[in-house]
């Protein structure tokens, strides 16, 4: 990998799947880190199979394991056997950094639980991403995917366009990402505490206490006024979606008195602004639907969501245009900031000779910017088994 060099010569071992092992290790990857993905020999990651795929029938590269797995080594370790014991302890012998994300429980039974890795390897980092931690608790061993936690974390109660309607779900795995976002960071606050003082850490991430510590702003509104958030409205601040005349939607906020007058000099309302039924941002929360939404689209009747948009930016009014995924992936701004970069990897060169792009880690340092990585196939890095054993 090219670019970023952060973390070159940190070297992490991981037992991972899915998606929050796999996120947290492709961010220190990204960085510059040296990651060896350790796969059940034959099959692996159960993403590899996951549709979309290209590439060749008996060769192709799914997308749904590309996105958390390029730049990687992949090796291939039977964790039922004592030599395949023997090779993680050999890989963990040259290592910084160990992050797992299967079940509680499941190491210590494997003979490589936190207390065992702790005492051969003293410097070592280990990270054990799970549903409900593993310290113990009355879920501690439910299983648990991304839906599982949405929907425990509160997180679909409020989503939806209405309180007495179904909750709904966050696309994209929000909880997965999350996890592996925040036990990256907790990877990271290990690493320097160790340089500092030469010792390891274990760090639990349980992604329903990352779930519920996401929801702090509704948990914050019931614990300051004894209220229970619902879908549909944000009482925090007033937010929603409104048409402009081209039929276009437009995202927009108003959290403060300020910017409701903003946004009614925007509109040219000033009659709004003082209206008693919207006075306070309470009011425009619990009417956003009713009045506010209803005197932005008549405003906006004549305009396209561009230039809406435009007048409300005009006035310092915070709005901006929802967008389709192909409308993202073509952005001027996205382009600019070089977020989208080519998988350069023969498996899938298109006829024109380009290749499928995915978004970068998506910060800069120093101006410099990650280069994905190759999607590595099942076992390619097999050698670094032998290598290992050798020395």
């Amino acid at each position: 990998m090219s670019g970023l060099k952060l973390l070159e010569g940190i070297r992490v071992v991981s037992l991972e799947q899915f998606i929050a092992g796999p996120h947290c290790t492709e961010i220190l990857c990204d960085a510059g880190a040296e990651v060896i993905k350790v796969e059940r020999p034959g099959s692996g990651d159960p993403r590899r199979t996951y549709e979309p795929r290209l590439g060749p029938a008996d060769d192709y590269v799914s997308g749904g394991f590309a996105s958390y797995n390029r730049g990687k080594r992949s090796v291939e370790i039977d964790l039922t056997t004592e030599q395949g014991r023997d090779a993680v302890f050999d890989l963990l012998a040259q290592a910084d950094v160990f992050v797992c994300n299967n079940r509680p429980g499941s190491l210590d039974r494997l003979g490589l639980g936190a207390d065992v890795l702790r005492q051969r390897f003293p410097r070592l980092v280990v990270c054990e991403i799970s549903g409900f931690g593993v310290s113990g608790g009355p879920y501690a061993e439910w299983p648990a995917f991304d839906s599982v936690i949405q929907a425990m974390s509160g997180l679909s109660s409020l989503i939806g366009p209405t309180a007495d309607g179904p909750p709904d779900l966050a696309p994209m795995g929000t909880m997965d990402l999350l996890s592996g976002i925040y036990a990256a960071l907790g990877v990271l606050a290990a690493l320097v505490r160790r340089e500092r003082t030469g010792e390891g850490s274990h760090i639990d991430a349980a992604m329903y206490d990352i779930g519920a510590a996401f929801l702090e702003r509704p948990l914050t509104l019931h614990e300051y006024t004894g209220e229970v958030p619902t879908r549909g409205i944000d009482r925090f601040s007033p937010v929603g979606a409104f048409r402009a005349g081209d039929g276009g939607w437009i995202s927009i906020v108003i959290p403060t008195d300020e910017m409701w007058a903003r946004c009614c000099a925007a509109m040219d309302r000033p009659d709004l602004e003082k209206h008693p039924d919207l006075d306070t941002t309470l009011k425009r929360a619990d009417r956003m639907t009713t009045l506010v939404v209803p005197a932005l689209e008549a405003w906006a009747a004549d305009m396209n969501r561009e230039d809406a948009v435009a007048k409300l930016r005009a006035a310092g009014q915070p709005a901006g245009i929802v967008q389709s995924v192909d409308e993202v992936r073509r952005c001027p701004q996205l382009e600019h900031r070089a977020l989208f970069r080519p998988m350069v990897d023969e498996r899938l060169k298109r006829e024109d000779g380009t290749y499928p792009a995915l978004p970068r880690l998506p910060l800069l340092f120093d101006g410099q910017a990650a280069e994905p990585g190759i999607v590595p196939r099942l076992g390619a890095d097999n050698h670094l088994l032998d290598a290992v054993e050798g020395e």
